[in-house]
């Protein structure tokens, strides 16, 4: 692999790599875009290129051992960072007692550490409490281990303080081309184009985890057995009774197993609604996330029973349950919730809609 080679992210990449060269390496990065654009492989890949016994051009030779242990995930000197036990955000114990305590350990092996923390917006509590979380990242950073990096990856930089932002070195991501990433799945794990295209989306792109998510194959059976549920849900809910709902919700949750999956899903039910609206405008395909197969065919099922102007709110009001999903306490409740107003949304009679969007009074 190497920065050289970071598909789908060569701005991001590169800028690292020649900074490397350069010798100008920041003490923090803040890598800042979408889920699964692939922020977490670069991370890996800068602290690989700085740890390498025998470095090319500022990048990683990939065949020493400190390649090969980066690789692996077991180089000492390398660690990644989530909320523990799942959690919606970090506990202060585990930034206290892990991860800074870690900071300052010396290097055991290379010459320098790196901590990764995955999720960073996971820093900061929604419910309006002091931030502990954040306050402890930020004495880190005024106070840094002169032999540490400290990386952060977050989808959502506007909800980090000022103070944390501006002691780190920002690195925006673009969003990850789909379409290279559905080759890939085809070729290397024989999907059919339309699965392929399902996983690619469902990881947001990030060729890591969508390869997770199909190269074993009872990982695969179960991304695919989401993919029916969320399919199901997405073309009945605006007829289905209530226990039916409540019962299509814990499918769906049953089955996206974690937060980061449960927000992939999500991402996906809202493109389906959205090609429905544009299948109702005319748009031709090329502009579709789903031309063809199972989700193209439930896009299709809803252009004909709904104005595009629903189907609209609907992906506004997916699209809020996504943002919400990283906050929620209650990964079910926040489901139950977001399938009651799709309901309402999808069986509103015409005269209640209003600019676009949907009354349920």
């Amino acid at each position: 692999m190497g920065l050289n080679h970071c598909e789908g992210q060569p701005y991001a990449a590169g800028s690292l790599r020649r900074a490397l060269e350069r010798g100008r390496m920041a003490q923090a990065y803040l890598f800042a875009g979408p889920e699964g654009c692939g922020k977490r492989l670069v991370a890996r890949e800068l602290a690989k290129a700085v740890l390498c016994e025998a470095p090319v051009s500022g990048d990683a030779c990939g065949t020493c051992r400190s390649c090969r242990l980066v690789e692996s995930g077991s180089h000492p000197d390398v660690e990644f960072f989530r909320p523990e036990g799942g959690k919606a955000s970090y506990p202060v114990r585990q930034l206290r007692e892990e991860i800074r305590r870690r900071a300052y350990l010396k290097p055991a092996l290379g010459p320098r550490r790196f901590i990764v923390i995955e999720r960073a917006e996971a820093l900061v509590r929604s419910s309006g409490a002091r931030n502990e979380g954040a306050d402890t990242l930020l004495k880190l950073l005024e106070e840094p281990a002169p032999q540490t990096c400290l990386v952060l990856l977050t989808s959502r930089p506007e909800v980090l303080p000022e103070t944390v932002r501006s002691r780190c070195q920002l690195v925006r991501f673009r969003p990850p081309p789909v379409g290279a990433l559905v080759s890939d799945l085809v070729r290397e794990y024989g999907l059919e184009e339309a699965e392929a295209r399902f996983a690619a989306y469902v990881s947001g792109g990030d060729p890591e985890s969508a390869a997770g998510l199909v190269a074993r194959r009872k990982e695969r059976k179960f991304l695919l057995s989401l993919r029916d549920r969320l399919l199901s849900a997405a073309r009945l809910l605006g007829t289905m009774s209530y226990p039916e709902l409540f019962e299509a919700a814990a499918a769906v949750e049953s089955h996206a197993r974690d937060w980061g999956l449960l927000s992939g899903a999500l991402g996906v039910l809202s493109l389906i609604y959205r090609d429905g609206a544009l299948r109702g405008l005319g748009a031709g395909e090329r502009v579709l996330a789903f031309p063809a197969g199972a989700e193209a065919e439930a896009a299709g099922e809803l252009a004909g029973r709904h104005a595009p102007e629903v189907l609209v709110a609907a992906a506004r009001r997916v699209l809020k349950a996504q943002g919400d999903a990283r906050r929620y306490p209650a990964r079910l409740l926040l489901l139950e919730v977001l399938f009651i107003d799709l309901k309402c949304i999808l069986r509103a009679p015409a005269d209640r809609r209003e600019g676009g969007e949907v009354s349920c009074s």
